[in-house]
């Protein structure tokens, strides 16, 4: 042995472990003989399996399959590969354990190599798929008020932990995990398992009693849910369980031969709980990793099933981890022309943050694409698919959320409210950020909405009915309150006699509110649309053009016609 491999020997011989491990191997069968005979097979099989419980798990964190083929698992095994030889080089001095360890690590860094952006980079660039661009209305519905969030996840938690401390007995043996929106029966909710406090609360309860439901459109829609048909529920996998019944581990056991992360605890339409934990396999080589499906387990009884991405329940919002999505799209843009593009030709990167939007009941996450090198200005946005991976591109110069961020706030400045980050809708066929105004303490205070493509365009209110309202009186005056016919919007148009007529003045403008007989709701006619507005009188037989989508509050006109006196 060389000095190093005796310095070595040395000091795994002076450590107490390894003395242990040493007497653990054999015991005396008979105290007078002095003879010694190997432990019990059971034995070794505790060894093994407690060496499994400890490893593999960290093993599997690197990806996919468990076979040698290119995934990231292929390290996790070389790894243990060459630790193993090295300590069985150092102990026994067999020259061949060497030998494979320096194969080992041959092996994986060719890998690496071959794997790696710089050889491979059209692979790593198409891990997103085939990135298609439509027109933002074609896919987006118009703005829905009663399915827009104006609760967000910090503000979810302070709710849920406000419904928990309603109950001191509970409180104390629990808490509450993480949110995760979900769309429950068409509705928006926060949803978070009751997570034991500590690992004594785990010894002696085993299972928490229920989870909490938080409304993402009403602050006092909040609800613990504690039984399920009458029957209590008793949650026993979860993240803050142990052993058996730690969720990630009970994942890998159910499930040894594909990589798993993204543990989000999701509800189905009748509120039974369940974890859905995103499976993956090898990606590009042994760097990147790609969702293939999802396991589902039964929070209460840990029952399993295996799904791909075409066979999930349609309730499963998410299988796409929003890292991964995140990582793909930069990917995507940032890899146009290979990795030694250094002047940035061609250059795009995602904007600050990932949010989750819901259109038409389904999850998408939206993020905005900017230049490399700017700051604060929007070339277009993505929508991704929550499920599937399909991604949108929609073109469009406009401000970054960061910037209608900072707008924003500088329309109330003089209160001191942060912006969170906004959510993406579609109002009158423009696209709109939609953000909420905390106060220091993390109370919703005002609403705003921020036109992406002209960011000055800002209308904030009390709720979100008036901060519409507002926005839409901003874009009429402004000429972008509506699109074209060639955007895919059919101007409507309705007859009647006017039955009330108000005006409004506002900020150098004036508008009419006016009213039909039979029926309720507002229509907004401006002076720029037409200055015989102000000469209409209840009675009159009026005409007005609108167009789609401005079904809540107040409906601007984009055509005015008074059939009584001409216009």
């Amino acid at each position: 042995m060389n000095p190093l491999e005796q310095e070595l020997r040395r000091w795994l011989e002076s450590q107490p472990w390894y003395q242990w491990f040493q007497n653990f191997k054999y015991r005396k069968n008979n105290k007078n003989s002095g003879k010694s005979k190997p432990v019990k097979p059971f034995l070794q099989w505790m060894k093994w399996l407690l060496i499994v419980y400890l490893v593999l798990i960290v093993i599997n964190f690197f990806n996919g399959t468990l076979v040698l083929d290119l995934s990231l698992n292929a390290f996790g095994v070389l790894l243990v590969f060459f630790i193993v030889s090295v300590v069985v080089s150092v102990l026994l001095n067999y020259k061949p354990a060497r030998i494979g360890a320096i194969g080992a690590v041959v092996l994986y860094l060719a890998l690496m190599a071959y794997s790696s952006p710089l050889f491979n980079y059209q692979s790593h660039r198409n891990l997103i798929g085939e990135i298609k661009e439509v027109s933002f209305t074609e896919q987006m519905d118009y703005i829905d008020l009663e399915q827009v969030p104006i609760i967000d996840e910090a503000l979810a938690d302070k709710l849920a932990d406000k419904k928990l401390g309603d109950i001191p007995s509970l409180g104390s043996q629990v808490r509450v995990g993480s949110m995760s929106l979900q769309n429950v029966n068409g509705q928006l909710y926060y949803v978070a398992p009751l997570e034991h406090t500590s690992l004594l609360k785990w010894l002696f309860n085993q299972t928490t009693p229920g989870y909490v439901k938080v409304s993402a459109t009403d602050v006092d829609d909040v609800e613990l849910v504690t039984e399920l048909n009458e029957k209590p529920i008793k949650l026993k996998y979860l993240e803050d369980s142990y052993l058996l019944s730690n969720v990630r581990i009970a994942a890998f056991l159910r499930d040894l031969w594909k990589g798993h992360e993204d543990y989000t605890f999701e509800i189905d339409d009748d509120g039974n709980p369940f974890w859905v934990v995103t499976r993956y396999d090898t990606g590009v080589g042994i760097e990147e990793k790609s969702a293939i499906g999802a396991t589902l387990i039964d929070a209460q009884t840990g029952k399993s099933k295996i799904y791909n991405v075409k066979n999930l329940p349609d309730w499963v919002d998410r299988v796409e981890p929003v890292d991964n999505i995140d990582r793909y799209i930069r990917k995507w843009g940032e890899l146009v022309h290979g990795v030694l593009n250094f002047t940035d030709k061609d250059k795009l990167t995602t904007t600050y943050g990932m949010t989750i939007i819901y259109n038409e009941g389904s999850c998408y996450y939206y993020t905005g694409i900017t230049s490399v090198g700017q700051d604060e200005s929007l070339v277009g946005f993505t929508l991704t698919d929550t499920r599937t991976r399909e991604t949108t591109m929609y073109r469009t110069s406009g401000a970054t959320e960061l910037a209608a961020m900072a707008s924003a706030e500088g329309k109330v400045q003089q209160y001191g409210y942060e912006a969170n980050l906004p959510y993406l809708l579609n109002v009158d066929g423009q696209a709109t950020y939609f953000m909420t105004l905390k106060d220091a303490s993390g109370l919703v205070k005002q609403y705003a909405l921020v036109n992406v493509a002209s960011y000055t365009n800002v209308a904030v209110g009390h709720d979100l009915a008036d901060a519409l309202s507002e926005y839409r009186k901003i874009l009429t005056s402004s000429g972008q309150s509506f699109v074209g016919e060639g955007e895919g919007l059919a101007l409507e148009e309705i007859t009647g006699v006017v039955a009330r007529i108000g005006v409004v003045i506002a900020e150098d403008m004036t508008y009419y509110d006016i009213m039909l007989e039979n029926d309720n709701r507002c229509f907004t006619v401006s002076t720029d649309i037409s200055r015989v507005a102000a000469l209409t009188q209840p009675g009159d037989s009026i005409r007005i053009g609108f167009y789609p989508g401005n079904q809540g509050g107040n409906i601007n006109a984009a055509e005015f016609e008074n059939l009584t006196i001409g216009s």
